[in-house]
């Protein structure tokens, strides 16, 4: 199943968003807004690169539903999320086995 269509659709309408992972907010919220970098779907692997420097790798992903306040990825296998340290220190990474990613458009 291909997302990329409602994904690239998504921020093209709201630029970007804060992001949620499954533990909770990846910063303050709604004080980093994420921009769409790259997307790529390989097989049963969904790859999205935020900002340059975040990446959200979803394996047996099963559904992304947009609207006009988030994006929401539910229903995957496993998520690799990796991001680069703000001080320029080492990459760093979680995975996840379940829960669910929101990117949520800023308010207002």
């Amino acid at each position: 199943m291909s997302f990329s269509g409602a994904i690239e659709s998504w921020f093209d309408k709201e630029w970007g968003g804060g992001l949620i992972l499954p533990d909770g907010w990846f910063g303050r919220p709604h004080d980093s807004q994420h921009s769409l970098t790259s997307l790529a779907e390989n097989g049963d692997s969904l790859t999205m690169i935020l900002d340059g420097d975040i990446t959200l790798q979803f394996k047996k992903l099963k559904m992304v539903s947009p609207s006009p306040e988030e994006l929401l990825f539910r229903s995957f296998d496993s998520l690799r999320f990796e991001w680069q340290a703000p001080d320029g220190g080492p990459q760093e990474a979680k995975e996840y086995t379940s829960g669910e990613v929101r990117i949520v458009s800023a308010p207002g």
